[in-house]
């Protein structure tokens, strides 16, 4: 069934675009925000470990309401990745991980948040995220590698039974090998999981995967309108006319989105 919720929209192409605010000053983030809000992203996150200078998580709370406010209606997710897989923090902050996290879904100032579900607080989170009514995001991400399809799909079936809404998996692929386990795995997990995928292979190398991972199950994939929050992430404007050209081709790219989420 295609999933319409004010916070996971239906996409206004084959998947989702998710645009990243990634700022070192709040001013910027702002700025970030004001720009991305005319282009045509599905859905906004902010990466509020992007900050150069720590703020205390109920500041981070108003924030994230602050830019909810300037992309609406673009649901906004608030993330604050971890170093260990792949946070810009400054050394030590990751101890603000849980605090930062739970502030943010307390106070409901964004539409849906990331929780990395391998850190020990995930379950926490995932609870309180239940009890304030606040979709999830549960995501994994290995940094240096590329797991076997097993790993992948383990992963994502794993966010889905810890209560998330959306399973994500982000990995780093060697070569394109790496970047066909993804994809296979992710083929694999959408027979079997109900909650919507969203699976990447980050760098230059896994950009098919950003492009066209959609035909294999992935109802998102992440775009840019200025600084990047991931490699490999390519622009939402050339993003979109590659999905065009393909559409246009006849390639039939469009219809793996469909299949997938109406099953």
């Amino acid at each position: 069934m295609a999933q319409s919720n004010s916070w996971w929209p239906t996409p206004s192409g084959p998947a989702r675009v998710i645009v990243p605010v990634m700022a070192k000053t709040v001013e910027a983030a702002e700025q970030q925000a004001r720009a991305i809000a005319a282009f045509d992203a599905d859905l906004v996150e902010w990466r509020a470990d992007g900050l150069a200078v720590p703020l205390p998580s109920a500041t981070l709370a108003i924030i994230a309401d602050d830019l909810r406010e300037i992309v609406a209606p673009k649901p906004l997710m608030f993330t604050w990745r971890t170093s260990n897989e792949g946070g810009q923090a400054a050394p030590g902050a990751d101890d603000a991980y849980a605090d930062i996290t739970a502030a943010v879904i307390r106070a409901k100032t964004a539409d849906l948040v990331d929780v990395e579900v391998r850190h020990e607080a995930a379950t926490g989170l995932l609870a309180i995220a239940k009890e304030c009514g606040v979709p999830v995001i549960g995501s994994w991400h290995d940094i240096q590698t590329t797991p076997d399809a097993d790993t992948i799909v383990a992963a994502l079936q794993q966010a889905e039974a810890m209560g998330a809404d959306v399973a994500k998996v982000a990995v780093t692929p060697q070569d394109a090998t790496d970047v066909a386990t993804v994809l296979t795995a992710t083929a694999r997990a959408a027979a079997t999981v109900t909650i919507p995928l969203l699976t990447v292979a980050m760098g230059d190398i896994g950009q098919v995967s950003r492009v066209f991972g959609h035909v294999f199950g992935s109802q998102a994939t992440f775009a840019t309108a200025g600084q990047a929050s991931a490699p490999g992430q390519p622009d939402i404007s050339a993003l979109r006319e590659l999905w065009d050209i393909s559409s246009r081709t006849g390639s039939g790219t469009d219809q793996g989105l469909v299949r997938r989420e109406r099953r």
